[in-house]
């Protein structure tokens, strides 16, 4: 008699059950066993203890190469989000056999609602103005910038990106992008959109991020980069903070050089209780939530489900890493 597959979730949030039966977890019910475990495991020891036995992972955090290691059934991890890279270890998973997914577009809507979200906190100076209402003070001089008009500069131009594209042009900003492969984007956007790299830094009133983080994007805004941008402009970060030299961020911030930033990301999270970000006046922030929404949440186990489902059925989908060949 064959052994019945195991499907884990190992660091579960008590209050992701609810949507999980709201998506139909049920269905799994056809593939194996599902365990969940509420709470990041505080040891390797304890990881192990929860998923030495299973075929399948749901991770929505970490997943260390060691634990994984140990772990001579697994066959299949899907990450709940999209950079899986960051939190697994995927040339470790393909030589172990293991395919891994993620959860692509999950938050498109979401992150894209964030990033204009702080483009208008920075622009408005809706940070400063809180604070000091706060504090009893009324403030009617400091102005805000008006968007119409605007150049709004896009660094990458996935899902994400071309939905904030969307909400400017309803704003009345004229967009330019930059990224690597404009080609690929005929398909009812005009040439004119795309901008060289340099061109766009110098010519950009705001700044979005939306890359995902990699060996070649890692830092790609350095000193000299940040040093390009046209003065006065504002940087708006929701992708990845390791997208950004922070060290040379905050330089221009102090030296005026940018008028502003908002940044739901960082080189390092947490921030520590002394970041210098804290510090500035200009700048808004938010701890890594733009994702964080119950309709995005909900899209994101409707395609872990769906990720598991179309493994174990022999069509795997959304693989962001598949064995190596023998």
């Amino acid at each position: 008699m064959s052994r019945k597959r195991i499907i884990v979730y190992p660091d579960a949030d008590p209050d992701e059950n609810s949507v999980l039966n709201e998506v139909g977890v049920d269905r799994l019910a056809a593939h194996g066993a599902l365990r969940v475990h509420h709470g990041v495991p505080q040891s390797h020891e304890e990881y192990l203890s929860r998923i030495k036995d299973a075929n399948a992972l749901i991770v929505g955090w970490s997943l260390p190469a060691e634990v994984m290691a140990n772990a001579p059934h697994l066959e299949l991890v899907t990450f709940t989000g999209t950079g899986a890279s960051d939190y697994i270890d995927l040339p470790a998973a393909r030589t172990q056999g293991i395919t891994v997914c993620n959860c692509p577009g999950y938050a498109d809507t979401a992150v894209a609602e964030h990033a204009f979200a702080l483009l208008l906190g920075t622009a408005r100076n809706l940070s400063l103005l809180d604070h000091r209402m706060r504090e009893g003070i009324w403030d009617q001089d400091t102005p805000g910038i008006g968007l119409a008009g605007k150049q709004l500069g896009l660094i990458g131009f996935g899902g994400i990106a071309k939905k904030v594209l969307n909400m400017a042009e309803g704003f009345g900003m004229k967009v330019k992008a930059w990224t690597r492969s404009p080609e690929k984007h005929q398909d009812g956007f005009s040439p004119d959109l795309f901008l060289d790299m340099e061109t766009l830094l110098q010519t950009s009133d705001f700044i979005s991020l939306h890359l995902p983080l990699n060996n070649e994007t890692q830092g790609m805004l350095g000193k000299s980069e940040i040093g390009r941008i046209k003065t006065d402009a504002m940087l708006i970060n929701t992708a990845r903070g390791g997208l950004v030299d922070e060290a040379a961020l905050i330089e221009a911030l102090h030296n005026g050089l940018l008028k502003g930033a908002g940044l739901d990301v960082f080189a390092e999270e947490p921030l520590g209780d002394n970041h210098p970000l804290l510090n500035f006046e200009n700048v808004v922030l938010s701890p890594h939530v733009a994702y964080n929404t119950p309709e995005a949440v909900k899209a994101i186990f409707e395609m872990t489900i769906q990720n598991i489902c179309c493994y174990f059925d022999g069509e795997p989908i959304n693989v962001v890493a598949a064995p190596s060949p023998c």
